[in-house]
């Protein structure tokens, strides 16, 4: 227990004056506050992770995630890969390894840890120049095998990887984990194949504008159902060119896909939703309950024109009965990558 308040703990490792011989050490753990501590976890200097029971930092990984180490057994580029080996039966965890906060200023953070080792595009990762309103376009390469095409479709959004990228005002310790802007999950649509080769799979998001944002972090994010082995290289961050989005007009266009919070939430008997299209695209906005079953189909067509749009949701099903209260997702798919997010029902 600290003995007061305090924003940063240093623990040293100390070799005395008079010490001889050779000592390895390995594996330091905080249980609590600490998540950028190695336990039993290859991850290089520059990233940290979350990873069940308890956030991987007690010492103990289940689920599963015992498995995620960086590994040379398959590479799109160098000699090494993030590897997430996820077994069937494991009990339903999400978990993911993120790179710490980067900035917006063009200076890096530090390090991409041992030879052979970074996971990021060039020597420099992410040290990018952007501003409030910027499109970055964040892109990775996927390598997976043992896939189960059937669960992707039962269990869409839960039975999945991709994307968590946050925004926050600084990078420093005592700014704490306060997030800004859009918080926003976004799921790899796989080909319904039980293996596929390295695959870049993109993204584009918008820096949020009047809240500050200066800094970034991107998760790597493997959801609570997914079963498989999935292996991530290559990750990178720049500022996209004019020609990957619309710029906004004096009508408001979105620059990128958009999912808004649905409001009321929690609500009854209805809810309306709020979506953005950058460009001309088929769109799908399906509601599903907690156990990945379509409830409802509320937009399934191409959206012929940029803009933003709402559609209300009056709590029924397909066959016009109304749903129980309980948690439901909403899940917008376009392309590549499907944007989801989740709403509370209560009578």
């Amino acid at each position: 227990m600290l003995p007061r308040t305090a924003f940063k703990l240093i623990v040293k490792f100390v070799g005395g004056k008079n010490a001889t011989g050779t000592v390895w050490a390995d594996d330091f753990f905080l249980t609590g506050p600490g998540q950028t501590w190695n336990t039993s976890v290859g991850v290089p200097t520059g990233w940290y992770y979350w990873l069940p029971p308890i956030g991987g930092n007690d010492g103990v990984l289940a689920n599963g995630f015992e498995n995620t180490v960086v590994t040379t057994e398959a590479a799109h580029t160098g000699t090494h890969s993030l590897k997430f080996n996820m077994p069937a039966g494991r009990v339903v965890h999400d978990g993911f390894v993120g790179t710490q906060r980067f900035n917006f200023t063009g200076t890096v953070w530090g390090g991409s840890g041992p030879a052979g080792n970074s996971l990021a595009t060039g020597s420099n990762p992410f040290g990018i120049t952007a501003k409030p309103g910027d499109i970055l376009e964040l892109s990775v390469w996927i390598k997976a095998t043992g896939l189960f095409p059937d669960s992707a479709a039962l269990y869409p959004g839960t039975w999945a990887v991709g994307f968590t990228p946050l925004f926050f005002t600084g990078a420093g310790s005592n700014y704490g984990y306060n997030p800004v802007g859009p918080q926003n999950d976004y799921t790899f649509l796989f080909p319904k194949v039980a293996s596929f080769d390295w695959t870049q799979y993109k993204l584009n998001v918008q820096v949020p504008t009047g809240v500050a944002a200066q800094t970034m972090e991107v998760r790597l994010h493997v959801y609570n159902q997914f079963v498989g082995t999935v292996y991530f290289d290559d990750l990178n961050v720049r500022v996209a060119g004019t020609t990957l989005s619309v710029a906004p007009g004096a009508d408001g266009l979105p620059k990128t896909f958009e999912l808004t919070n649905n409001y009321p939430n929690p609500f009854n008997p209805s809810t309306t939703i709020q979506f953005g299209v950058p460009r001309n695209a088929d769109v799908a906005l399906v509601i599903y309950n907690v156990l990945g079953q379509r409830i409802r189909t509320l937009v399934d067509h191409e959206q012929r024109s940029a803009g933003r749009y709402s559609v209300v949701w009056d709590g029924r099903d397909e066959g016009g009965n109304t749903v129980g209260s309980g948690m439901y997702f909403y899940r917008l798919e376009t392309g590549q990558v499907a944007i989801v997010k989740k709403m509370l029902m209560l009578k």
